[in-house]
């Protein structure tokens, strides 16, 4: 009786071995192919990949050095997990304050520094009420007549966020959405196959390098204002609408 016991003791163990291998291997496949339809949109592209993770793909566009990963999301409440998707254009901003825009914000945000800024703005004419503005210094952060003609972004409902610092650029959207009836039954963040759709990625390249390159053609003035770029051009704050 006692040598049955060890048996299927064994047995299980060699099961649930199995089970998890083929897990495994499965969660691979399905998030080794995020970019797969984005090969050629990047120069100098190089994918670093690491086991049971999505993989990060860096490479230039337009002349700029960019980060693009994913963030898997489970911390928010009563909401099913997400993916993140952030492009990160990388550039000498001469703003010296962040700028963070979050729609929608929760305060769970770990995969943005927005919790962290110590200044929350008021929301200026014209941008959406979805959206919510922090920065670190506000007589030195980017003035809302730049920022505002790229606000329109936001049109589009899976936009989660912009943040401008003086390295650069990056938006966030939500690339996936976990099954309802994996997470809600096992509280497993179930996603399958996610591939990131070439136009949808060029979009936000292209928004996110437009933005810092308008940013880099203005000059900071005393009073917190730019000189030069779009500002100088007649935008202002309650002139552009998202």
């Amino acid at each position: 009786m006692r040598l049955e016991i060890v048996a299927w003791v064994v047995l299980a163990i060699v099961v649930l071995a199995w089970i998890y291998r083929r897990d495994k291997r499965r969660v691979d496949a399905e998030r080794k192919v995020l970019f797969d339809d984005a090969r050629g949109l990047l120069a100098d592209a190089e994918i670093e990949r690491c086991p049971r993770e999505y993989p990060k793909l860096r490479g230039r566009y337009r002349g700029h050095d960019v980060t693009i990963d994913a963030v898997i999301d489970t911390i928010a409440v009563r909401k099913l997990p997400s993916v993140w998707l952030r492009v990160t254009v990388m550039a000498e901003i001469p703003f010296a304050g962040a700028c963070d825009v979050m729609a929608r914000a929760h305060n769970v945000e770990f995969y943005s520094p927005f919790g962290d800024l110590d200044h929350g703005i008021a929301l200026p004419a014209g941008w959406p009420d979805h959206l919510s503005v922090k920065t670190d210094d506000p007589e030195r952060m980017p003035p809302a007549a730049l920022l505002g003609p790229h606000i329109a972004i936001f049109q589009d409902e899976r936009m989660k966020e912009l943040l401008v610092t003086p390295k650069g650029v990056r938006l966030v959207r939500q690339a996936a959405q976990g099954a309802r009836a994996e997470y809600m039954v096992l509280r497993q963040a179930a996603f399958g196959p996610v591939v990131i759709p070439r136009a949808q990625l060029q979009t936000m390249l292209e928004a996110a390098s437009t933005l810092a390159e308008a940013l880099q053609a203005a000059r900071p003035t005393a009073d917190g204002g730019a000189a030069g770029g779009e500002a100088a051009a007649g935008g202002t704050a309650d002139g552009v609408a998202a």
